[in-house]
């Protein structure tokens, strides 16, 4: 498998994930059997240009994101940025507080190891 490849699956299976559907659901709506997309997220498939344009857009994403092979902000964290952007400023704050105190917990376990 390409690095490419690879790396288009991995974006493709963190998109789906990041919106919250299963593959069955996205096989259904693109109307392609469900191992397809197993299949195109272990990178075992390709992906025609019009199944990634339907991908993109059902996963809110834009093409350039999946074409993209330079790093990129993760479906999840611009899931969390749409939502936080909706808080009022006290709840962000709240966010910010409690994500700072995971980072720290994740450090000090890194520490530890």
């Amino acid at each position: 498998m390409t690095r490419e490849r690879e790396r288009l699956a991995q974006k493709l299976k963190e998109a789906r994930e990041a919106v919250g559907l299963s593959q069955d659901e996205v096989a259904k709506e693109l109307e392609i059997p469900r191992p397809a997309i197993s299949q195109i997220e272990n990178g075992n498939r390709s992906v025609a240009a019009l199944e990634l344009a339907r991908l993109a857009k059902l996963y809110k994403q834009p093409l350039s994101f999946f074409a993209d092979d330079e790093p990129s902000e993760s479906p999840r964290l611009q899931a969390l940025h749409r939502t936080a952007k909706d808080l009022s400023d006290k709840d962000r704050d709240e966010v910010l507080r409690f994500a700072e105190f995971l980072r720290q917990k994740a450090e000090s376990t890194r520490k530890r190891k």
